[in-house]
């Protein structure tokens, strides 16, 4: 009798790790299930190895004629292989949170606002433009509007509008006014154009204000239909959703049928009509101000292309990615160094995350300027590429999409970025990357931001952008 109980708990217990077995390779094939990026023959091989786990260890574990040294052994062995299945599990699941969390769509942008004075002047608190003259840049968008009201509510000024920042700055300095307020890349724009600004002037107040912007993609089949994507490299810090200007505007055309990707890189102070404006021209950078529907409008007119999507990042991303990768290697045309004090050779140069950011912006070590920063955005580009397609980055993967979690936006979706991955799981696509850069000629002109003072800006080569057309259209048109 007594003999019997140590049976009956062995039994229970062999009992408990199958069931804890069975659980596991069910919540497992779950998990794959949800992260849905196998294709679907490797997610029946993965539910046959399941099932066959599942059959086996039933015949020894759940089989009284089976020795008790033999189900120990099959019990030891199953609590390996379901720490490794719930580990696997737990990985895919938070994959998959990761994948949702950074292709949410977001209808918003954020404007971030100052209120300047003149840094001699006796204000201090924001409390004593009370009742004073503010001029505002009214450009007509429900931003300005919106930063109005929200800096009402703190101080009640007399306010005069203005359509020309470089008019609304020079009332300021000559003290026709007592304060602006304007979003915070003009601020920028007038510290680059005027030394006189950025010596004289303080900021007082600074704010934030979000304004619902309808963000919509132009969806296609990505596995089978080619597409362009947007990607748009904003020159600030901190939060993706602030708007800013775009010093990178580089248009992916992909082609999944023929595995050819071309990168066309089109130089910020290209100057083009900006989509629904009239009269003056601007720099295509500054198209980013107004959000990221304008860069994507603009450029939509000025190639005379369909954009199906886009992807913003700005200077943390950058960082971020490149560090996490463990650093990437970019090739350089030139031999020099960068603003930033950076040595780079010609030919390839292992670079870490700020390295990466500071060869990207860098333009005044180059003759020809804006267009070999395009080119060195691409480098960048293919630099990223190529290390996340290398065996070493699939350690890091957990890592990197931790890591983009807030550092970049984009109207791609989960189920689009799925299928693509599927499609290289299956295919194993050797990607043919080819590299395009659009030419023209600086220039001085005044532009749609500054109205009454001119700018270097950048007129369009016809040709070159006649070719960038064409060769988008037959990346498009390719066959496998």
């Amino acid at each position: 009798m007594d003999k019997e109980k140590p049976k009956k708990k062995n039994i229970k217990f062999f009992k408990f790790i199958y069931l804890l077995l069975f659980l596991s390779c069910i919540l497992f094939c779950g998990a794959i299930y949800y992260l849905n990026v196998l294709p679907f023959k490797y997610f029946i091989l993965v539910v046959t190895a399941a099932v066959f786990i599942i059959f086996l260890f039933a015949l020894v574990l759940l089989n009284r004629r089976v020795k008790k040294f033999i189900k120990f052994f099959f019990s030891i062995l199953a609590i390996i292989i379901m720490t490794g299945l719930f580990l696997v599990s737990k990985y895919s699941f938070n994959v998959k949170g990761v994948i949702n969390d950074v292709t949410k769509k977001i209808n918003y942008k954020t404007e971030n606002y100052d209120v300047i004075v003149l840094d001699n002047s006796n204000y201090e608190d924001i409390k004593d433009l009370e009742n004073k003259e503010l001029g505002y840049l009214d450009n007509g968008s429900n931003g300005i509007k919106k930063a109005k009201s929200t800096l009402k509510k703190q101080v009640n000024t007399s306010n005069d509008d203005y359509d020309d920042v470089a008019k609304l700055s020079n009332d300021l300095l000559n003290k026709k006014i007592d304060a602006i307020l304007v979003e915070e890349t003009y601020k920028s724009i007038l510290d680059e154009e005027s030394d006189k600004f950025k010596s004289s002037t303080k900021v007082l107040y600074e704010f934030s204000v979000k304004i619902p912007e309808e963000k919509n993609s132009k969806k296609v089949d990505v596995t089978k239909e080619p597409f362009n994507v947007y990607i748009s490299g904003i020159d600030t810090y901190g939060k993706i959703t602030s708007v800013s200007r775009s010093d990178v505007n580089i248009i992916a055309t992909v082609n999944p049928q023929s595995g050819h990707v071309l990168l066309t890189s089109v130089p910020r102070d290209y100057y083009v009509q900006l989509r629904g404006t009239t009269g003056l021209k601007d720099k295509l950078t500054h198209a980013g101000i107004y959000g990221v529907e304008k860069s994507v409008g603009t450029l939509e007119d000025l190639l005379n292309i369909k954009i199906n999507y886009y992807l913003k990042v700005n200077f943390t991303s950058v960082v971020k990615i490149v560090d996490t990768l463990g650093g990437i290697t970019i090739h350089s045309d030139y031999n020099f160094i960068s603003q930033d004090g950076f040595k780079y050779v010609k030919g390839d140069n292992k670079v870490n995350g700020e390295r990466a950011l500071s060869f990207a912006r860098e333009r005044h070590s180059f003759n020809s300027g804006d267009i070999q920063r395009g080119k060195n955005q691409m480098y960048v580009i293919q630099g990223m590429a190529d290390e996340l397609m290398s065996f070493s980055s699939v350690t890091k993967f957990n890592s990197l999409l931790s890591d983009l979690d807030g550092t970049f936006e984009t109207n791609i979706s989960s189920d689009e970025i799925s299928k693509l991955i599927k499609m290289q799981i299956d295919k194993n696509i050797n990607w043919n990357i080819e590299n395009n850069t659009l030419d023209g000629t600086g220039a001085k002109k005044a532009t749609y931001t500054a109205k009454s003072t001119k700018a270097y800006v950048m007129e369009p080569d016809v040709a070159s952008v006649a070719s960038a057309t064409t060769k988008i259209e037959k990346v498009m048109h390719e066959k496998n």
